[in-house]
């Protein structure tokens, strides 16, 4: 029967792209633990890829980018020193975004770490790793065909009552004018709310988000505590000098 509905599975996934542990279970009348011991065995063939809930068709996994972002230099760069500010007992705050997804598959070792989130891509590894998440519900949706996301229009009942010592971000650019700026309005409930729910905020930012302009405002640039980066302008530079913004260099 283990065989019959592995092939199954895999004919749901060579339609469908994706199907989820819940449905399966109800379909087969078997357990959620066996439904995703079959899909470990999927993807240990390379037929799937698993994700939180469910698996997706590699080829799908593929053509998306999502494994290749875990490997980018720059990204783990980022991320590794970000870690090193992470300490056991902190609570933290993840954004969503492929580095913010790289920083979650890192978080290994912890005894004490609680993580507040809407990373769902993440959800897997920081579930493997940390003591504690705490998910932001919401619509789930993607900006980038690779990671999910989840935030509502009125985040205040949820996040007022929470308060973190760190807070982890990327973003989709960085102005003098514009400031901080998103591509999704999904985002811009989170990120509104970052200065008052935390205190550091942590900016993972490569230098290609210098000078550039996305569609959506979300905060000055000298809201930021720390700014994590492989290279920056000088003018920025002198600038977070000014502002007594942190500015440290990850090497690649």
């Amino acid at each position: 029967m283990s065989k019959k509905r592995i092939d199954e599975i895999s004919e749901l996934l060579l339609v469908d792209k994706r199907v989820l542990v819940s449905q399966l279970a109800e379909k087969f009348k078997v357990s959620a633990v066996t439904i995703r011991n079959d899909l470990v065995v999927l993807e240990n063939k390379g037929f799937a890829k698993r994700i939180h809930g469910g698996a997706v068709l590699a080829e799908l996994e593929r053509e998306h980018g999502v494994a290749d972002f875990y490997s980018d230099s720059t990204r783990i760069a980022l991320a590794t020193f970000a870690l090193r500010e992470i300490k056991d007992d902190d609570c933290i705050f993840l954004g969503s975004g492929t580095t913010c997804c790289v920083l979650a598959r890192m978080l290994k070792g912890f005894r004490n770490l609680t993580v507040v989130t809407n990373n769902i891509t993440a959800l897997t590894d920081l579930l493997e790793n940390v003591s504690r998440v705490y998910l932001i519900g919401g619509e789930v949706t993607s900006i980038d065909h690779k990671t999910l996301l989840s935030s509502w229009e009125k985040p205040d009942t949820f996040l007022d009552n929470i308060y973190v010592t760190k807070a982890f971000t990327s973003i989709s650019g960085l102005d003098f004018k514009a400031g901080l700026t998103v591509n999704s309005i999904i985002s811009t409930h989170i990120f509104r709310h970052i200065p008052s729910m935390s205190h550091f905020w942590y900016l993972m930012a490569d230098s290609e988000k210098f000078n550039r302009i996305a569609i959506y405002p979300v905060a000055e640039l000298d809201k930021i505590q720390v700014l994590i980066s492989n290279r920056v302008p000088e003018d920025y530079l002198n600038y977070f000098r000014d502002h007594d913004v942190r500015v440290v260099f990850a090497e690649t």
